[in-house]
């Protein structure tokens, strides 16, 4: 049965403190070792169901983010009406606090909560698996936003690992001016097919002495600034700093929510950084409505 009122969820960004991509595959995709855990930095989803079998995306916020119509909430829309065979509309309004371009996979989550939103207001037609095999369709994160927890992904992205142990961690997402792209990032990187163990990461000692991201070696001779804004995060007193995913946000981990304060007030002269104070999540749950009986 549709649903007739509006249905509106928070959507996760994620932070990745360890990054290694070991081969490019014969499929175009790279084989990768990703650590996820999603973070407290959200977007906003509202659906409004009736009239017209027709998906309409409004955004606010984001300007970077380009026409609503190559938005990946659109492109999951649409997977997804294809999927159930059925015309589907919605009018979707998205929030963005997430900034795009930035590592974060801020578009990756809102494709996996519009899978998920469509699939409870019409009755929950697909179980996980093949929500799970529509969501590697859209892109290698966006399975993971389906039930973000901490996470080991492999594979190109889409074979998840849950982490029994991952610890609450102040973070200080800093995003300098620009974009990068995650295509042109991959062109650049140097994979690097040395086996290597996974690194302990249940605790925050642990996880900054983890620390890793391969295209570190890549982006930050072509963005110099990047290392200009991990070298001011340390000295405004994060234990580590990292680049997230593929850039261009550099994220920072502090010894408590104080600590990320003054790291706050210390950086906020940087007119041209966007700083987003946030922290790690055990899980995240996105508020959809129950099952019918």
């Amino acid at each position: 049965m549709k649903r007739q009122g509006p249905l509106r969820l928070a959507t996760p960004a994620k932070f990745t403190p360890l990054l290694r991509v070991l081969r490019r595959r014969g499929d175009g995709f790279h084989e990768v070792v990703i650590v996820l855990a999603p973070i407290s930095l959200c977007d906003t989803l509202t659906f409004r169901f009736g009239g017209a079998p027709i998906f309409d995306l409004t955004c606010e916020g984001g300007a970077e983010l380009g026409p609503p119509e190559d938005n990946l909430v659109l492109r999951a829309a649409r997977t997804f009406a294809a999927a159930v065979e059925r015309p589907l509309g919605a009018r979707i309004r998205l929030e963005k606090r997430i900034p795009a371009g930035a590592g974060l996979g801020g578009g990756s989550g809102n494709a996996a909560a519009t899978l998920l939103a469509l699939n409870a207001a019409h009755g929950y037609p697909l179980g996980p698996a093949a929500l799970a095999r529509l969501a590697a369709t859209l892109g290698s994160d966006v399975p993971f936003f389906l039930n973000p927890v901490p996470t080991v992904a492999r594979g190109r992205g889409e074979l998840l690992e849950p982490l029994p142990v991952f610890p609450r961690l102040p973070l200080l997402v800093v995003r300098p001016p620009f974009a990068v792209s995650t295509a042109a990032a991959y062109g650049w990187v140097r994979p690097d097919p040395t086996e290597r163990p996974l690194p302990l990461l249940s605790t925050p000692a642990e996880v900054v002495a983890a620390l890793e991201n391969a295209f570190e070696a890549a982006v930050f001779p072509r963005h110099p600034v990047l290392a200009e804004i991990r070298e001011a995060l340390r000295a405004a007193g994060a234990a580590g700093a990292v680049l997230s995913g593929t850039g261009s946000a550099m994220v920072g981990i502090f010894a408590d929510a104080e600590a990320r304060e003054r790291a706050v007030h210390a950086l906020a002269g940087q007119e041209a950084w966007a700083l987003f104070p946030c922290e790690t999540l055990p899980s995240f749950t996105y508020a959809l409505p129950p099952r019918s009986p």
